[in-house]
């Protein structure tokens, strides 16, 4: 009976350690927090110099070689002060390293109902090319264009929404 206790205690240790080993990938991620650097990146969203509350603000990398592969997008929330912390493969973790196209998109109808902006607001849209560095502050204020009602509708919303 001590063989069999043996060889089962082995078994389960053995299991344990394949379950931690697993657990640890799934914690960490693929390349320790994902494939592309990233340096803590921040900024507000004004439009007529004043702040933008709750849009979304999006940091997309930008090809800088043949490769396909920039690096994950990043999503930053703009709290009630239109101030922003970019998060991309963690929270508030910043942006992959190096440039980037930023767009921003107006807050979740359901969360913010009576959300309103006079500038444009459009996820499809670039609104400035910006260089996160690893060694510099990536602050960035990103200025919207007053609505001149010319704009394109993003896809998927109707004329009337705002």
């Amino acid at each position: 009976m001590a063989a069999v206790t043996g060889r089962t205690s082995a078994l389960r240790n053995a299991a344990g350690g394949l379950c931690l080993l697993t657990a640890s990938m799934f914690l960490t991620g693929c390349g320790g927090g994902g494939d592309h650097p990233v340096a803590y990146t921040t900024g507000q969203v004004l439009c007529e110099g004043k702040p933008v509350p709750h849009v979304i603000v999006f940091f997309e990398p930008l090809a800088q070689s043949k490769s396909a592969l920039a690096g994950k997008q990043g999503i930053g929330r703009a709290d009630g002060d239109g101030k922003f912390v970019i998060s991309t493969y963690g929270k508030d973790d910043g942006a992959v390293i190096g440039k980037h196209r930023v767009r921003v998109s107006a807050p979740n109808s359901e969360s913010h109902p009576d959300f309103r902006c006079d500038c444009v607001l459009n996820p499809e849209l670039d609104l400035v090319q910006v260089d996160v560095t690893q060694d510099g502050q990536n602050e960035f204020n990103i200025v919207l264009q007053k609505k001149t009602g010319k704009e394109p509708v993003p896809l998927g919303r109707d004329d009337d929404e705002d």
